[in-house]
């Protein structure tokens, strides 16, 4: 199956994990009982995609425990709860979790294919997407005197994790995944010092990150579909950055050569529409005009409005719709109910379908 390079509507990636695979995995059930919970999640988000007629749909993520999950699945060398990161909200709200800390050299095991592609090829009826995270990301959590000790220099652990990756995801193309998808939460995160050790050179340094990552796609098929997510952190309803496109417009979306950029837009910490000048004339912008993280509805003819107004930068045939991310970042979920996450689908594929018909 091919896809449609102007599919005007999709999901982002993960969606709530139904009552039965999220009791599961607040349980800590492992082994062939949780697979076997998992694959009826997968067959019921994927009935729930062809039946709100998206032309595109992935398995939401249901086999993983947080959206970075699959470089553990595949690759020895990490501490996955190394390094602690505490969320944040507007209301004072704080929660905390573990994320992975490179501390040995890292080493190729297992296939993304077999642990989460396959048994979603084999049961989908339309063209398959895939999320990955991008390598850049995991700088985030380098921690000195564990790290440091595996790579003395970090763009060495980024070589071989990007190697990884880059084999992963020739795998999917050849197995049959037509759309191959980057998650790039941190881009915008211009005040870690772990991914932007250089405040004064931070252009150049966000470059660096976004042409590094690129290299994971390195020789797809050319009938494979790219794109890249480009959030701001989503985490249970909360986020971390606050940084709005307008301020890196010129060097992140000049350098994301994709054939789709998913880009958040749902609220005021993304920034205007003017950003988008500054997309290559190649690319796709999946705006990201419905929230995952509350649950209220959004009015049709509000993003038919917002629509309009990006349409001034980018031409209407180069635009799309999607949530602003993840319904589910992790495995907890956002704070909404599936008929919330339904609703919300509804209305990008109703909304895309007035816009585009």
């Amino acid at each position: 199956m091919t896809v449609d390079l102007t599919l005007r509507a999709e999901t982002v990636g993960s969606l709530l994990r139904p009552p039965e695979l999220h009791a599961a995995m607040a349980a800590g059930v492992e082994g062939p009982q949780l697979r076997a919970v998992q694959d009826r999640a997968v067959l019921e988000v994927l009935a729930l995609q062809r039946e709100l007629g998206l032309p595109v749909v992935g398995d939401g993520e249901m086999r993983r425990r947080i959206w970075h999950g699959p470089v553990l699945d595949v690759t020895d060398g990490f501490d996955p709860e190394g390094f602690t990161r505490t969320w944040s909200d507007p209301d004072g709200r704080s929660v905390s979790h573990t994320s992975p800390v490179v501390e040995a050299r890292l080493t190729e095991r297992g296939s993304l294919l077999d642990v989460e592609a396959a048994f979603a090829l084999a049961h989908a009826d339309r063209p398959l997407k895939v999320t990955l995270p991008v390598p850049t990301n995991f700088l985030s959590y380098w921690t000195p005197g564990v790290s440091d000790r595996a790579y003395p220099d970090p763009q060495e652990f980024l070589d071989d994790l990007t190697a990884i990756m880059n084999r992963q995801a020739r795998a999917l193309a050849d197995a049959g995944v037509r759309y191959l998808q980057l998650d790039a939460p941190k881009y915008t995160f211009l005040d870690n010092r772990r991914l932007f050790p250089d405040p004064e050179d931070w252009r150049e340094q966000l470059a660096a990150h976004v042409r590094n990552d690129r290299r994971v796609f390195d020789g797809l098929p050319a009938d494979v579909i790219t794109g890249i997510h480009i959030c701001r952190g989503n985490y249970r309803s909360m986020y971390e950055s606050t940084v709005p496109y307008d301020e890196m417009g010129e060097v992140l979306l000049s350098e994301a050569r994709y054939d789709r950029l998913l880009l958040e837009y749902d609220d005021a910490r993304a920034g205007g529409f003017d950003a988008l000048r500054h997309v290559r004339p190649e690319s796709t912008v999946v705006l990201g005009l419905v929230t995952t993280k509350r649950p209220e509805l959004e009015d049709v003819d509000d993003l038919r409005r917002r629509i309009d107004e990006a349409s001034a930068y980018v031409p209407l045939e180069r635009l799309a719709l999607s949530p602003q991310c993840g319904f589910a970042s992790t495995w907890e979920g956002n704070e909404l109910t599936a008929d919330d996450q339904r609703r919300k689908l509804e209305t990008v594929v109703r909304t895309a379908g007035l816009v585009w018909s």
